[in-house]
């Protein structure tokens, strides 16, 4: 390949990147991010309730308390459940504006790179759920395994 095809080649993804951001490929990493603890003492303590939690709150299931919801027997199995709650409560938090820049990486968001599925994929999530792309089914694929391969892109991430 010519150094000028590879120059325009850059430009056109440089252009792309600018004009529709960086979106994400994968569902949030699940994990317990309140705490492992926390989370089985929620379940512990009423049941019913953590059950109903895991089944209609995305952010609870999905999240904050993802793998106890795994792993309790009152909840929907999260390859059943998960895209259906992302498609119910498809939103972004803080609006347009602020979402797009989130997403393009201007104003406060400038020296952030990959802010939808960089290191804090959990803020991208709550935040700019929509304008992030994780509402993007055609993109991404809500199974437990794509959600446990996200956690270890974070932990490399992290690592570096």
């Amino acid at each position: 390949m010519k150094v000028s095809q590879l120059l325009g080649t850059l430009v056109m993804v440089m252009v792309y990147s600018h004009i529709y951001g960086s979106k994400t490929t994968h569902p949030p990493c699940c994990r317990d991010t309140l705490s492992q603890v926390t989370c089985q003492r929620l379940q512990r303590v009423n049941g019913t309730t953590f059950g109903h939690r895991c089944n209609s709150d995305v952010e609870f299931r999905l999240i904050q308390c993802c793998a106890t919801c795994n792993r309790f027997k009152g909840a929907v199995d999260y390859d059943r459940i998960a895209e259906t709650l992302v498609q119910s409560q498809c939103f972004d938090r803080y609006g347009d504006v602020f979402c797009k820049r989130y997403v393009n990486a201007t104003d406060v968001w400038e020296l952030k790179q990959r802010p939808c599925d960089g290191n804090n994929p959990y803020i991208a999530f709550r935040s700019c759920r929509k304008s992030c792309g994780f509402c993007d089914f055609s993109q991404v694929k809500y199974t437990l395994h794509n959600a446990l391969e996200a956690c270890r892109m974070v932990d490399h991430l992290h690592d570096n």
